[in-house]
């Protein structure tokens, strides 16, 4: 059997996409605000039903940039249960991170454990959608207004993905998407920052273009965040496939959970009834903890199925940061484990999967 990953790119007919890039060589307009970055911010916004979109080459500039236009000069509340550019932004900002324990389900942040630490030096929350699975909204922004808290959430994976049938991605002040490679919709390599404030929307667009206003005025510190033509044609069209991208993930999604074993020893991912899902992700937990996981981690890898023990170590655990007693989020560090899920996964490669970690329960 090849090698089998946690993820595969959907990629469009190559066709349609050369069609595109014929466009691009005849225009001779690769980048800077250009006709294809333009169509897409456009539809992108309308598909999420949000109000301002603005791309960039990648979330982690992303989130860089959203912490400079709300200005946030103080110390940020964020998670140890992530991808490490998820704190490693607030560094790059010059800023301390201050990290709180989470659920012990999805990894998203306890509210009352936020509030608890909220003081003087806060500047702001910088909070996840966990796998795409949002934690409790509404409490959320209630906090954040009581403190008057600028919100950021790293929303990376959670493109589509809505709450009583509205998108996430409306709660915070700034929310930032991933179309990373490893992403549902990928742009092999972008994001985008959505937000509910044009004023914002006009900030976010200076700092990702230098901070230049006009051929003669900088009027603040920026970065080269901008998007290329080439990503957003991509994104184009993998808006496109988008709805049938979805389809197909949740068809694995599916599979799996009518078909691995039910155990008082495993606990398969569910969705809460009032979230449509974008079946980023479709992770186990073993309660038996970090031996368990460990030991069906390995056995899948001898088949040369490598899965992803999300998020481990915990972003505290890594030495440029400080270790903190967190234990909902170690705990759930320690017995997660994410399987397999793209579109066209082969049903023999998802039942030796299946068969493997049933074989191990038994």
């Amino acid at each position: 059997m090849k090698n089998i990953y946690v993820t595969k790119p959907f990629l469009p007919p190559l066709e349609e996409y050369t069609a595109l890039l014929k466009e691009i060589w005849e225009s001779k307009t690769l980048t800077n605000n250009g006709p294809f970055n333009k169509k897409f911010e456009l539809k992108l916004a309308r598909y999420l039903g949000v109000e301002h979109v603005s791309l960039v080459n990648n979330a982690t500039t992303g989130l860089m940039i959203a912490l400079k236009a709300l200005q946030i000069n103080r110390d940020v509340i964020t998670t140890p249960f992530s991808f490490i550019a998820t704190s490693h932004v607030v560094k790059w900002n010059g800023l301390n991170p201050i990290f709180v324990d989470t659920d012990n389900s999805t990894g998203n942040l306890l509210v009352d454990e936020i509030e608890k630490k909220i003081c003087g030096k806060t500047g702001g929350i910088l909070a996840t959608h966990n796998f795409g699975l949002p934690g409790c909204l509404t409490k959320m922004d209630n906090l954040s207004k009581k403190y008057n808290l600028s919100l950021i959430y790293d929303a990376a994976p959670a493109i589509g993905v809505k709450i009583n049938g509205e998108s996430v991605l409306k709660f915070g002040d700034i929310s930032v998407i991933s179309f990373h490679a490893t992403k549902v919709l990928n742009t092999f390599e972008g994001g985008a920052i959505i937000t509910k404030s044009k004023k914002i929307k006009k900030k976010v667009d200076l700092i990702k273009n230098f901070g230049i206003k006009n051929e003669e005025k900088v009027t603040s510190l920026g970065i080269n965040g901008k998007m290329s033509e080439i990503n957003s044609a991509m994104g184009l069209l993998q808006l496109k496939y988008l709805d049938k991208i979805i389809n197909e993930r949740k068809k694995i999604y599916d599979i799996y959970r009518d078909r691995l074993k039910k155990s008082k020893n495993i606990q398969i991912m569910e969705i809460p009834r009032n979230i449509d899902y974008n079946y980023a992700y479709f992770f186990l937990l073993f309660n038996e903890g970090k031996n368990k996981r460990d030991k069906i981690y390995e056995a899948l890898k001898i088949k040369k199925i490598n899965c992803r023990k999300y998020w481990y170590p915990l972003i505290t655990e890594h030495p440029m940061y400080i270790n903190a007693n967190l234990k909902n989020a170690k705990h759930l560090s320690e017995k997660i484990l994410a399987l397999p899920i793209y579109p066209f996964l082969e049903a023999y490669t998802q039942n030796v999967i299946i068969e493997t970690i049933n074989g191990s329960l038994s």
